[in-house]
């Protein structure tokens, strides 16, 4: 999630540590420097918190 939106990359990049640049319009979710998406943003809330935790996965 970021400023309140959730994205969605695919199962394929699960475990992976993405980097997402935000855009006035959109986020880019991007993995060693290779676009994986481009989300549109639904609002315009501000992004407060540069450091995502990082969750064990699930087993």
């Amino acid at each position: 999630m970021v400023a309140r939106q959730r994205l969605r990359v695919g199962r394929a990049y699960a475990g992976e540590v993405v980097t997402v640049p935000v855009e006035d319009t959109y986020f880019r979710i991007t993995l060693n420097s290779a676009d994986l998406s481009l989300h549109p943003r639904k609002n315009q809330h501000p992004v407060t918190r540069f450091r995502a935790k990082i969750h064990a996965p699930k087993l």
